[in-house]
């Protein structure tokens, strides 16, 4: 990503204005576009960016944000139609401009995924298969309060909150890494809303939260030691028959819909999903009744997903769920990330926000060819992403002892082209076909990517 990048944002939503956000940590040339004249007055009061009201669909307004001298235009109002008119205009008005644009709608992105490319726009982007690749990834992986995961690599990120009687607190890494005896490295550290990179000196405090990269065979000691253990359900509730509903099912194998449950008031969709999924059981009912808990003993279920459009009802659902005796619950945030903070405290083991999946997917695009997922840390103060290694990169063949970081990042992890898991020391050689997981905060990213450019 060039370091004077400039972006237009069409649609001051959720996903544009945390897109924007974090593009303008990062000393990035932003202008947003949206029709809401309140909505872009807020947004204008709270960002350091241009914001111009008027329709993306208007060349005169796309000429008004200078959309020519832009380097990516990106389309995220809730209009597929707005999103690829839009697309399409500043094709027209300069096609060397990169284009992205957020598709919902499966009759324009094909129901068995999405095409390469749509009207000549680089790239497509769909809110709730991101959310549902979100969620089976943690379901694929064991589930746990917040998990990343990442695509090449089978090294695993975990948010880990430091209490008092934490075998973590007060001690440094150095310490800890050397007292804990399993593998894994501290990649940043949240701490009173501010981020720290840290060195073998940083002493960790309780009230820390720590992001710890392990390797998958070290997972089952690192559960042990922070009190956690690591469980792939085998019988799980979806709780709303919502579009990301279906993209999570098509990622199960048919045969794993024996072992699933989907309660749906609308018998329409009922019938929809039961014609869809001939293997899944589908119950009509209002998951408020508190009788259906009983009637259709969902308490024998290990997770319960709480997929419906409305975030307070899957707050609740999840956090009951978890209170008569399921044993993991994960609720779904669509229109307020607010409520993210507020479900960490109702014993919701995992929130998938479908904007932060949306964001860190098109982050993932404009970091470019060579990283191959991006995810947001700490309400975007850190990034942490998956670096390929190919023979034209400077760093091929260096030791990563005589990688100047310079304490602005943290090579967290490694996974080589034959698929060995590396937690890193300095006498590392890295070899091209590499995966690293890098992580930095969101000003120092320019510096980062320049190391590995």
């Amino acid at each position: 990503m060039m370091a004077h990048m400039k972006v237009v944002i069409l649609g001051a939503g959720k996903r544009g204005t945390l897109l924007a956000r974090h593009l303008i940590q990062e000393k990035r040339d932003v202008v947003i576009i949206d029709n809401d004249p309140k909505r872009a007055a807020e947004v204008q009061s709270k960002m350091d960016c241009m914001v111009i009201v008027g329709s993306g669909t208007d060349p005169a307004k796309l000429r008004e944000a200078e959309v020519e001298k832009a380097d990516l235009f990106v389309a995220v109002t809730d209009s597929d139609e707005i999103n690829l008119v839009a697309c399409g205009i500043v094709e027209n008005i300069r096609s060397e401009v990169t284009t992205v644009a957020a598709i919902r709608n499966l009759t324009y992105t094909g129901k068995d995924g999405l095409p390469a490319t749509i009207l000549g726009i680089n790239y497509i982007v769909n809110p709730e298969a991101e959310a549902a690749r979100s969620i089976h990834a943690i379901i694929d992986r064991g589930i746990f309060s917040d998990v990343i995961t990442f695509e090449r690599s089978n090294l695993v990120l975990y948010n880990i909150f430091v209490t008092p009687k934490s075998r973590f607190a007060n001690q440094n890494i150095a310490n800890c890494r050397a007292n804990i005896g399993t593998e894994f490295v501290i990649a940043a550290i949240n701490r009173e809303n501010e981020g720290i990179v840290p060195s073998g000196n940083t002493v960790v405090f309780p009230g820390d939260t720590l992001s710890i990269v392990a390797s998958d065979s070290n997972k089952e000691s690192l559960f042990k030691l922070i009190g956690q253990h690591r469980v792939k359900p085998k019988k799980i509730v979806i709780v709303g028959g919502s579009k990301i509903a279906r993209f999570l099912l098509r990622s199960f194998e048919p045969a794993q819909h024996r072992s699933i449950v989907l309660v749906e008031q609308d018998p329409v969709v009922c019938e929809h999903f039961a014609s869809l999924f001939p293997q899944l059981l589908v119950v009509r009912s209002d998951i408020t009744d508190e009788t259906i808990f009983e009637d259709e003993r969902l308490t024998s279920y290990d997770l319960l997903i709480s997929l419906t459009d409305n975030d307070e009802l899957n707050i609740i659902t999840a956090s009951y769920a978890k209170r008569v005796g399921i044993n993991y619950a994960i609720a779904l945030i669509k229109n307020n990330n607010n409520y993210i903070r507020l479900a960490r405290h109702l014993d919701i083991d995992s929130v998938i926000s479908v904007s932060e999946a949306t964001v860190d997917s098109l982050l993932k695009y404009m970091r470019g060819a060579h990283v191959s997922s991006v995810h947001s840390l700490f309400d975007g103060r850190f990034e942490i992403f998956e670096f390929v290694i190919s023979g034209d990169m400077a760093v091929a063949g260096k030791k990563l002892k005589d990688i100047n970081m310079r304490n602005k990042g943290i090579i967290a992890g490694i996974t080589t082209a034959a698929g060995v898991n590396t937690i890193p020391t300095g006498a590392y050689r890295i070899e091209v076909g590499d995966t690293l997981l890098v992580c930095a905060g969101r000003e120092e990213l320019g510096f980062v990517q320049k190391i590995f450019s």
